[in-house]
């Protein structure tokens, strides 16, 4: 049986190298396949995709510090300081919680923040959204059906307050157009309470 293997003494040293066919073999199948699969690509792939559809709504808006603000502590935080409460507490008083931008370097007890991801909760989310929609149509006595949560605030208060806008469609307009929702949902220890739900005024 014959070697794959030719021998060539070079510089008074004997040398094994690959035969010819076995380096075309070699050129023919190019480099070895990534230790991911395929499929995790593709998912990737349809992550970025999602990402893109998302849009300026989705996108997390950070604080703006400047060399003003104090030095942050050993772990990168600081307590918020009178300058960034009030921003803050600007937010939560004209938005109702549904829009407050992050503050990464800062923190206080109590806060309303932005979940950056929350593919963990999805479903729970979609099941506080459409129970908050199935009370506002009862009230208001429309028809309007889940789409897709846009953007989610967080606080922790005996349970957790989510401030969950997502979008909506009415089931019986032709033009099939999306509107802002904005519901607040508390999922206490004992009960699911809906606090808030509401279409998103455009002003």
């Amino acid at each position: 049986m014959a070697s794959n293997l030719c021998i060539e003494r070079r510089d008074s040293k004997w040398e094994i190298r690959d035969s010819p066919a076995k380096r075309q073999r070699c050129e023919d199948y190019g480099s070895p396949p990534p230790l991911c699969s395929l499929a995790e690509k593709e998912k990737e792939k349809e992550k970025e995709k999602e990402k893109e559809k998302e849009g300026p709504r989705s996108k997390v808006v950070v604080y703006n510090y400047n060399d003003s603000d104090v030095e942050d502590d050993s772990d990168g935080k600081h307590e918020f300081t009178d300058r960034e409460y009030q921003e803050y507490n600007r937010q939560i008083t004209e938005s109702d919680g549904f829009d407050v931008m992050s503050f990464p370097r800062s923190f206080a007890c109590g806060t309303t923040v932005r979940l950056y991801n929350f593919d963990a909760i999805a479903d729970d989310l979609k099941s506080f959204s459409k129970l908050a929609l199935k009370e506002y149509n009862e009230k208001e006595y429309t028809n309007l059906e889940f789409v897709k949560v846009v953007k989610v605030n967080l606080a922790g208060v005996a349970g957790f307050l989510y401030y969950i806008t997502f979008d909506v469609r009415d089931a019986a307009a032709v033009d099939g157009g999306t509107m802002e929702f904005q519901a607040c949902v508390w999922d206490g220890i004992i009960h699911i309470e809906v606090v808030i739900s509401r279409l998103k005024s455009s002003t």
